[in-house]
């Protein structure tokens, strides 16, 4: 009879966790995924064909989406993968796929640098603000010209929510 328990026990232990096994294989791959993307940012070792080795981060990334539904991390990593190796229009598609899976100011933030890749400098701006707005500690990570005209931006937008006369948060681009 203890035996047939402990065996039930386990069974039951073993059906819990089994829906949980390829959520933690996809956290294991965007862990190494975003090892490997700090590894390729540092520049401590050149690498053959930077597009590649940022595409392949990208694709782990990728890889994980699935077993994270709703987790805007992968798209995030992904597109910031492409970002960093010039992809700019790969890379706005990432982001606005991740902001689509849970809106998070560093989103904003990585919307606005892909749109000055792109050379959309007023879709960067709105993005940027949107992004200060929620959380204006992430502006210290944008040269400071930039950073010093978005805190500007939403001073204004500040001093407009004071007066009554902003009805809603910035809008994203």
């Amino acid at each position: 009879m203890r035996t047939v328990r402990a065996i039930l026990v386990c069974g039951l232990l073993a059906a819990a966790a089994w829906p949980e096994l390829p959520r933690y294989s996809a956290e294991r791959r965007l862990r190494a995924a975003t090892e490997a993307l700090r590894f390729l940012l540092t520049g401590q070792v050149a690498v053959v064909d930077p597009g590649a080795a940022f595409g392949r981060v990208a694709d782990v990334a990728l890889s994980a989406a699935t077993a994270l539904p709703g987790d805007p991390r992968p798209w995030v990593l992904a597109g910031s993968a492409h970002l960093s190796a010039g992809g700019g229009a790969r890379a706005l598609e990432l982001y606005r796929e991740a902001s689509a899976r849970g809106e998070r100011a560093e989103i904003d933030l990585n919307l606005g640098r892909a749109y000055t890749l792109l050379g959309t400098e007023a879709s960067a701006k709105a993005a940027y603000i949107r992004g200060g707005w929620v959380s204006p500690a992430l502006l210290d990570s944008l040269p400071p010209d930039t950073a010093r005209q978005i805190r500007s931006a939403i001073t204004h937008l500040e001093a407009e929510l004071a007066a009554g006369r902003l009805a809603a948060p910035p809008p994203g681009p």
